[in-house]
C-alpha cells in the first residue's frame, strides 16, 4: 500500500512540495521535538504530517541533486528536450528506505523520479513492490503532463488539484498499486479522457 504521494520541487534551493495525499493512516506521528506519548490529533496531526512529507521531500530533492552533479546533466537541457520533442526526459530513479522513527512510526520505503524541476515520490510499506510503484508512477506523470502540463508549469498542480486527483484515482485507487496490462490502461485512458471532458 501507498501511504503517501508528493509533488515537489527539486532544483536545489528550498524545497516546495505542491502537491501531497495521502491514503491510509500512519499508526502515530513523530512529532519532532517532543517526548510525549500521547498520540496527536486534528491541527497537530495535519502538522506532524506535514512536517514528515517535507523531510521526505528534502531527502529525494538532496539524492536528486547528488545524481545531476555526478551525471553532469541540467534541468535546461531536459525543459529544451521536452518542449521542442514534446517528449518526456528521462528520469532520475531513485529508493530510499527509511527505517522505523525516521521520520515514520513504521519502516518505509520511498520510490521516487525527477526530472526538471519536479520530484515524483511514493512512500510505499516497506513489503511494496518496488517495479509495480515504478511502473505506477510512471503512468500517473505521463498522464498528469497530459492533462496538467506538469513537467513544463510545475505550477499549475495547484491550480489544477481537480484534474491530478482524477489521475490518482483511475491510477492509484485509494492508495492501491495496481497490476495493469495495456488494455486495461487504455480503458482507464478513455475514462480519464471523457472525465476530463465533463
Amino acid at each position: 500500500m501507498v501511504y503517501a504521494l508528493i509533488i515537489h520541487t527539486i532544483v536545489p534551493g528550498t524545497c516546495r512540495i505542491m502537491y501531497s495525499c495521502t491514503f491510509g493512516q500512519e499508526d502515530a506521528i513523530k512529532r519532532a521535538g517532543t517526548e510525549e506519548d500521547k498520540v496527536p490529533s486534528g491541527s497537530d496531526l495535519r502538522t506532524g504530517r506535514k512536517q514528515n512529507l517535507y523531510r521526505v521531500a528534502q531527502l529525494v530533492q538532496s539524492e536528486y541533486g547528488f545524481r545531476r552533479a555526478v551525471t553532469g546533466r541540467t534541468v535546461e537541457g531536459d525543459l529544451q528536450k521536452l518542449n521542442t520533442d514534446d517528449t518526456l526526459p528521462e528520469f532520475e530513479l531513485g529508493f530510499i528506505r527509511l527505517p522505523s522513527g525516521e521520520p515514520f512510526q513504521n519502516e518505509k520505503m520511498v520510490v521516487w523520479l525527477g526530472a526538471v524541476n519536479c520530484g515524483f515520490t511514493l512512500v510505499c510499506e516497506k513489503t511494496e513492490n518496488r517495479l509495480l510503484a515504478e511502473n505506477v508512477m510512471k503512468l500517473l506523470i505521463r498522464y498528469l503532463q497530459e492533462h496538467v502540463r506538469i513537467l513544463n508549469q510545475p505550477a499549475e498542480v495547484m491550480l489544477k488539484v481537480d484534474k491530478v486527483a482524477m489521475v490518482l484515482d483511475k491510477f492509484l485507487p485509494g492508495g492501491q498499486l495496481l497490476f495493469m496490462n495495456h488494455r486495461l490502461v487504455r480503458q482507464y485512458e478513455k475514462e480519464l479522457e471523457t472525465g476530463m471532458k465533463s
